[in-house]
């Protein structure tokens, strides 16, 4: 089947499509590993070998010895130079690690308090919405 040339329509398409990802891989760009033995830890890509593979260096990591681009001592002191990891835990992404790490190291008892104070928090809340609601009425009347 031959190739026909693309409308115009078709061509606004494709470039809205492209301005929606925004994230591209690259060397160089700081990284979450989602899944693997080494899950939920940051790093940098060093380099590209295919479509689905990257060669990626970081602090928590154990490189594989393939002779690639930067070092890891290089790539270390320049992370630490630049404080790109500290940037990365401002962020909100950063935040949410932080926080999911801490609700998954939280004991039954920690657990707890959290769910006592937010029961307390609760009842608070209610009761001064309920004097508001109060003190709304007897001004209308």
């Amino acid at each position: 089947m031959p190739k026909t040339a693309l409308t115009e329509e078709e061509k606004l398409n494709l470039s809205k499509k492209k301005l929606l990802f925004n994230r591209y891989v690259e060397p160089g760009r700081l990284c979450l590993i989602e899944y693997g033995p080494y899950a939920g830890k940051l790093c940098f890509i060093v380099d590209i070998i295919t479509i689905t593979r990257v060669i990626v260096d970081g602090a928590g990591i154990t490189r594989v010895k393939i002779t690639a681009n930067s070092k890891t001592g290089i790539l270390r002191k320049e992370a630490e130079k630049s404080k790109v990891l500290e940037e990365f835990y401002k962020s909100n992404l950063g935040k949410k690690m932080m926080i999911k790490k801490r609700r998954d190291s939280a004991t039954d008892f920690e657990r707890f308090q959290i769910y006592y104070a937010s029961k307390e928090l609760k009842k608070k809340m209610n009761f001064l919405k309920s004097q508001k609601k109060g003190q709304s009425k007897k001004a209308k009347a």
